[in-house]
């Protein structure tokens, strides 16, 4: 997946999230960067990246490449180093039992 820190939330095709077996509670219009409204459905997804996991919002809709958005990195704990472009920790963190 893809690692956008100009993204908020994790981003799934419709076709990804059923194959992770997502349920969408809700579904909203959402404004893109671009300025283009879709209509997106939501869903809880357990999200382990790192040995960090946890449960996060995604929004579902047509994307041409699933993303992580900063929500997912944070509630993580983790960040992009701009010089390696690797995840680090950035605190430490507790992982659901």
């Amino acid at each position: 997946m893809l690692i956008d820190t100009g993204a908020t939330y994790a981003c799934f095709s419709p076709q990804l999230a059923q194959e992770l077996g997502l349920r969408i509670e809700v579904e909203r219009d959402v404004t893109l960067a671009a300025g283009r409204r879709v209509k997106a459905g939501w869903a809880g997804a357990s999200v382990d990246i790192n040995d960090r996991e946890m449960v996060v919002s995604v929004m579902v809709f047509d994307v041409s490449e699933p993303l992580i958005g900063v929500f997912t990195l944070e509630a993580l704990g983790l960040a992009v180093d701009p010089v390696s472009a690797e995840l680090k920790p950035t605190r430490g963190f507790i992982t659901r039992a």
